[in-house]
């Protein structure tokens, strides 16, 4: 009888400028193509650096992903880039975004580096990885995040199966 097992890939780098994200603000990574590994999911996590906190707040990640290979949920463009609602999406295109999770950030963690994940991508689109993807990271403290940053990193493990 044939057993499968999970079988997990080298971490991978996700290109994400999060080096000076202010409050309140949105940046979306370069996507990641499953074309050719075809994983059945993808493991996020990494670690971003803060500035001097003075409130408690979140840093929140989020998915996205593409139906045609070629648009992207909410107005992504594939693209390491900053995102500002009503001008290159809108408003409403945040809702299209899938929630990965939150890291909890106070007012004692000045400068320190938080370590997030990992998380599911493919759990965030209902069991199944998309073709290409890529994670949105949201700002949600007081702050500007760290101005060097020189710790933060995304990255993904991706998961197969091998069957023996």
């Amino acid at each position: 009888m044939a057993t499968g097992k999970l079988t997990y890939s080298a971490a991978q780098s996700i290109t994400i400028t999060q080096t000076s994200l202010g409050s309140g603000s949105y940046r979306e990574s370069t996507a990641v193509d499953n074309g050719t590994n075809r994983f059945i999911d993808a493991q996020v996590g990494g670690i971003t650096q803060l500035g001097a906190v003075g409130a408690d707040g979140t840093i929140d990640i989020f998915a996205y992903g593409t139906y045609d290979g070629t648009n992207y949920t909410a107005g992504m463009t594939g693209s390491d880039a900053a995102i500002t609602w009503g001008t290159n999406t809108s408003v409403d295109g945040f809702l299209d975004l899938r929630f990965l999770g939150s890291v909890a950030v106070d007012n004692t963690d000045d400068n320190d580096d938080r370590k997030w994940g990992p998380f599911s991508v493919a759990a965030a689109f209902g069991g199944a990885l998309p073709s290409k993807w890529g994670i949105v990271i949201r700002n949600n403290t007081d702050i500007a995040l760290h101005a060097t940053g020189t710790n933060n990193e995304v990255q993904y493990i991706g998961v197969t199966v091998d069957i023996t």
